[in-house]
């Protein structure tokens, strides 16, 4: 068993641990997408409506899932792709937390700084492979 795990690790081009890190926000990102689309927050629901929910649901879903698909074998095109796909949804989550922090009470600046640090963690990544379509072998 060690040794199987020991070969897939092997497997993966260098930087092997920014890649299976991303591999695992990359995941994240896709759970986050089901259990937003499963069970959305009424807070954002509400102000939303049900089909925008899901369709920002389905984008971070999408972006989660291609980056999984495409970040060890090296298609940056498409784990760009991906990355937008996320961007996109975290825009949308933004927007109605914005809107919610002024048209209400109470701060939502928490949520806020919270949502900018996960589309930075992206937005890294952007930084890390945006010369290329695909990874260079080396």
């Amino acid at each position: 068993m060690r040794a199987r795990v020991q070969r897939a690790w092997e497997s993966i081009t260098e930087p092997r641990h920014l890649k299976a890190t991303y591999f695992v926000f990359y995941g994240l990102a896709l759970l986050t997408g089901l259990a937003t689309l499963i069970r959305p927050p009424q807070s954002i629901e509400g102000a939303l409506g049900a089909s925008t929910t899901a369709l920002w649901a389905a984008f971070v879903i999408m972006g989660g899932f291609g980056g999984m698909l495409t970040v060890f074998p090296g298609w940056w095109f498409a784990e760009r792709l991906s990355i937008v796909m996320i961007w996109l949804g975290a825009g949308i989550y933004f927007i109605v937390v914005l809107s919610l922090h002024i048209a209400q009470s109470g701060s939502r600046l928490t949520q806020m700084g919270w949502i900018l640090m996960g589309a930075g963690l992206f937005f890294v990544r952007w930084i890390i492979i945006r010369r290329y379509s695909f990874e260079p072998r080396r």
